[in-house]
């Protein structure tokens, strides 16, 4: 299909709620096809990024594209279920915020739930660290919530250069 421009920031598209996808009902297959198209291409030119939310790239569908440690699939209408109560502050990224690393809570583990393209039921009924948070940041994409919104104090937010050089006060805060 085709490599897909990422919606950046500003966006209203990113504020948007995505629909729920009826597998029956085939037009959602060539937004799905350019999600995991564009992942790929962003991962091979960058050389990172393990999961985009469709409205990324300006579709309107409920479904992440996932190509990392948890398998390379397309997550159809994916839900958490489950949140432990246990929280750990991280430097998150975005592509739609592609100059800006941002300090965030996420929670520590968390279980996932999803269809594939066929309907079958994914369950991951445990994911912590990288997983857990990666899953709860484009969950996210598709309730319309950003980054930004889960900043851990007003100011948590870096140009991505200094990602490793800075430690926001609200994460030592938040660490100790």
């Amino acid at each position: 299909m085709a490599i897909r421009e990422i919606v950046l920031f500003g966006d209203e598209r990113l504020r948007e709620r995505a629909v729920e996808i009826d597998v029956k009902n085939k037009g959602w297959q060539g937004d799905a096809k350019d999600l995991v198209d564009t992942l790929i291409h962003l991962k091979e030119r960058f050389g990172f990024g393990n999961a985009l939310a469709a409205p990324q790239i300006g579709s309107t569908y409920r479904m992440i594209a996932f190509n990392g440690s948890m398998g390379t699939f397309l997550a159809i209408n994916p839900i958490i279920t489950w949140r432990s109560e246990d929280m750990f502050p991280l430097w998150d990224d975005c592509f739609s915020l592609p100059s800006a690393s941002a300090a965030v809570m996420r929670h520590r583990e968390i279980s996932f739930e999803c269809m594939d393209e066929t309907g079958q039921p994914i369950r991951f009924p445990r994911l912590s660290g990288d997983q857990a948070q990666l899953v709860q940041h484009e969950v996210d994409h598709l309730d319309g919530i950003l980054m930004v919104d889960r900043l851990v104090s007003p100011g948590a937010i870096i140009a991505r250069e200094m990602m490793g050089r800075a430690v926001h006060p609200s994460l030592r805060q938040a660490a100790a």
